[in-house]
């Protein structure tokens, strides 16, 4: 049997807190939390503030802090640590709970109340849609820059073992564990080439959202429409 893992199994998926923080399955969805701690009660107030600075500022406001989340965590490295990531994840969560909110009533209020239905379909398929194209455009920019960053000394390794290190950070590791001492400056190698991906994508990601944000700056009626 191979000891290199296969591309498609066998190894976890990429993930920030797992590959580079080396946190357990559990420790890194217990990382991801504070994001929930902070959508929930920014959410709450959501109303409260569009009833006092009106929809167009409150959204505009969730967008850019989003943007600046994200941004944030753009540019961490290999050994960041932590709080910086925690620091983006918490700004980013304020934003998605300003913006979210916001983004539901002005669709649900944009039709009668005998079309509430079509509304929160309407809703649903905007979130979907976004998800799987977002998911899509992070993927491929990520896959790209972190193929691209890889060094050349990985096409040295088996032929499997380079397939496999060229498919994702996590398969990289495991190729990097089982060299043993070897292995040592191909782990900071992936891990370098998995953050450069992560970088490139979340920037990109950035623009789109701060293209949303100035839109809504400049688009956004002051206050949500109101179902009849």
């Amino acid at each position: 049997m191979s000891p290199w893992p296969h591309p498609c199994r066998g190894v976890p998926r990429d993930d920030h807190s797992q590959l580079i923080l080396g946190y357990s399955p559990f420790k890194a969805a217990t990382a991801l939390v504070p994001v929930a701690l902070a959508v929930l009660p920014t959410s709450m107030v959501t109303p409260h503030l569009v009833r006092k600075a009106g929809m167009k500022a409150v959204m505009s406001v969730g967008l850019f802090l989003l943007a600046a989340g994200l941004f944030l965590i753009s540019l961490l490295d290999v050994d960041s640590g932590y709080l910086p990531f925690l620091g983006g994840l918490v700004l980013a969560g304020l934003g998605i709970g300003l913006s979210a909110a916001d983004g539901t009533s002005a669709i649900t209020g944009s039709l009668g109340r005998g079309q509430q239905g079509v509304a929160s379909a309407m809703n649903d398929t905007t979130r979907e849609v976004g998800s799987a194209v977002g998911i899509a455009l992070m993927g491929s920019i990520y896959g790209s820059h972190y193929r691209d960053s890889l060094p050349a000394s990985v096409d040295q390794l088996p032929a499997e073992a380079a397939g496999s290190v060229r498919h994702s950070a996590a398969a990289g590791l495991h190729v990097a564990d089982e060299l043993g001492a070897r292995g040592a400056a191909l782990a900071d190698s992936v891990k370098s080439a998995f953050m450069d991906g992560l970088s490139a994508s979340l920037i990109a990601v950035c623009v789109v959202v701060l293209a949303a944000a100035i839109g809504a700056l400049l688009r956004a009626p002051k206050t949500p429409p109101t179902a009849d």
